[in-house]
């Protein structure tokens, strides 16, 4: 039997999970998606805790994501490029903008790194040196980007939400901007 068959096999099997919680146990049987919804469903019998911090947690889902850059962002053979004029965007905006095309162009498989070079924000913003020192001290310093090394940045997931809720709604007026 060919290894692909034996994958395709394997498919249709049920998922088994077993839970153990100090003296507690469980054991789910079925489909991956019963299977991730009874664990919850027990998890949050078991450990209240979990529930609040489901509402605390923040993540940025790539499709949720993709879906907010459309018509501002695209993904082409060379990389994650804006498709709107971001001459209306503040200093801090436009690296915010660059970092989260690094990070996006990382979740979207079209760059090994999510990290951007302060040289190559310097260039992509158009910006003095000083001027992207100094925005990118600001977003780390309000934790909306880190440093992960010696001239290299990348965003946090903070800074994603700030990106989406924030920037995204400036680059979208401007691509109904007619010129």
């Amino acid at each position: 039997m060919q290894s692909g068959q034996q994958k395709l096999s394997t498919v249709d099997q049920p998922l088994e999970v077993t839970i153990e919680y100090g003296s507690l146990e469980k054991r789910i049987t079925g489909t991956p998606d019963q299977v991730a919804k009874e664990a919850y469903a027990f998890l949050l019998t078991v450990v209240p805790e979990l529930e609040l911090a489901s509402h605390l947690a923040l993540n940025v889902d790539v499709k949720e994501l993709a879906k907010a850059c459309e018509g501002v962002v695209a993904v082409t053979p060379e990389g994650v490029v804006v498709t709107v004029p971001v001459d209306k965007l503040a200093d801090r905006e436009l690296v915010l903008l660059h970092l989260a095309k690094a990070r996006i162009a990382q979740m979207l498989g079209k760059s090994d790194k999510d990290l951007a070079q302060s040289s190559d924000l310097i260039a992509a913003t158009k910006r003095s040196a000083g001027t992207v020192a100094g925005r990118l001290s600001e977003l780390c310093t309000e934790s909306l980007a880190e440093r992960k090394g010696k001239g290299e940045y990348r965003i946090t997931t903070l800074g994603l939400q700030m990106f989406r809720e924030q920037v995204l709604p400036k680059l979208k007026s401007e691509s109904q901007v007619k010129y």
